[in-house]
């Protein structure tokens, strides 16, 4: 399955993710955002995932 992101919204949205996740870990240490920011995080970390997944050529000549 392939998703029609192009591929600068995509790198843009892998990069944020990485650079995201220390930001809100050390934001959570912090108490200054609480539990549901962080559920939402892990949702957003879960579809940037399923769209690099969804991006992978399966080897079944896609």
């Amino acid at each position: 399955m392939k998703i029609s992101i192009s591929p600068a919204v995509r790198v843009a949205l892998y990069v944020l993710t990485l650079l995201g996740a220390p930001v809100i870990v050390y934001l959570r240490a912090r108490g200054i955002i609480g539990d549901l920011e962080l559920a939402l995080w892990g949702a957003e970390v879960s579809a940037v995932s399923a769209l690099a997944a969804f991006n992978v050529p399966s080897g079944t000549g896609d």
